[in-house]
């Protein structure tokens, strides 16, 4: 059985600071996506614009080229046969959800020139079915056959709002499978480039993670959302649409921020605590505290 990455997977660095004049104007890729591309030969001026580039675009793009040993460094890649040589063709990836949330999945994927949608897997749609015109192509029972197909990369589409631990499901589920979710950033969406987003992280249209700021796996940032500088985001958290946290704000494993909550500065909120729409948030916040829509905590402030 794979290991769970709801149990500490690799941090992904989002662009880190380098002075490599080697990296192409407008290319926002990771740094282990960089250090394999320099590794096997890839060109970076053949990686796609836009969307982020991590680890795992890259070695789908290299899926059917010859293997490179472990640790062998490629001096010129022009000489070895069958090595990358710039094809552009995106990267299959299956959405495992066709609710509301697969539906926003579904139009950011067709923004990243990068990926191609393999179709959906929900446990609860019927199989030939579409939705927003992708083909369902059965429950979670078809992982397998889609793993030998080639498509290794899925986009965890349960938001999970009300059940967290359905979202968590699903990863689990797609770990078990051998399958890894990639970063998603939309366009309009801004991660600065000190700033880290672990595996599985969903950036939405007009986002803001800031500097220095940390994401953890699963997380969505959700649309309008801002993340400030040094804000650290626990595993599967939930960012509604418009939240706003402020610097150094802390939010714990698989908690809940509703829709247009504030967080003040350097404020924690702890592991499953769920904060209602509108709330303001001026204190810490518990493991698993409940904050109502509207109100400001503490109340006693």
């Amino acid at each position: 059985m794979a290991p769970s990455p709801l149990q500490g997977g690799e941090e992904r660095r989002v662009r880190e600071e380098t002075q490599d004049s080697r990296i192409p104007e407008g290319l926002r890729i990771t740094r282990p996506a960089l250090l394999l591309a320099q590794q096997v030969g890839v060109d970076l001026e053949a990686l796609p614009r836009g969307p982020l580039v991590t680890e795992a675009v890259v070695r789908e793009m290299l899926k059917g080229q010859e293997p490179i040993p472990p640790g062998q460094a490629v001096q010129d890649p022009g000489q070895i046969p069958g090595r990358f040589t710039g094809d552009k063709t995106p990267a299959a990836v299956l959405v495992y959800g066709g609710g509301g949330h697969g539906k926003m999945v579904i139009d950011l994927l067709r923004l990243l020139p990068a990926y191609r949608i393999e179709g959906v897997v929900d446990d609860g749609l019927e199989a030939g079915s579409q939705v927003l015109g992708v083909p369902v192509l059965g429950g979670s029972g078809c992982l397998e056959a889609l793993l030998h197909k080639g498509v290794r990369l899925a986009v965890n589409a349960v938001g999970g709002i009300g059940n967290i631990q359905s979202r968590v499901a699903v990863f689990e589920r797609l770990a078990q499978a051998g399958m890894t979710c990639p970063i998603l950033v939309h366009p309009t969406a801004f991660v600065e480039a000190s700033a880290a987003l672990d595996e599985g992280v969903q950036v939405f249209h007009h986002a803001y993670v800031g500097s220095a700021a940390r994401v953890g796996f699963g997380t969505i940032v959700n649309t309008g959302v801002v993340v400030a500088h040094d804000c650290q985001i626990g595993i599967c958290a939930n960012l509604s649409p418009g939240a706003l946290l402020a610097g150094g704000v802390q939010v714990g494993d698989y908690a809940l921020v509703g829709m247009g909550v504030t967080v003040n500065l350097e404020v924690k909120i702890g592991a499953r605590a769920r904060l209602g729409n509108g709330a303001t948030i001026k204190r810490d916040v518990p493991d698993g505290a409940v904050v109502r829509a509207g109100t400001i905590w503490p109340s006693s402030d």
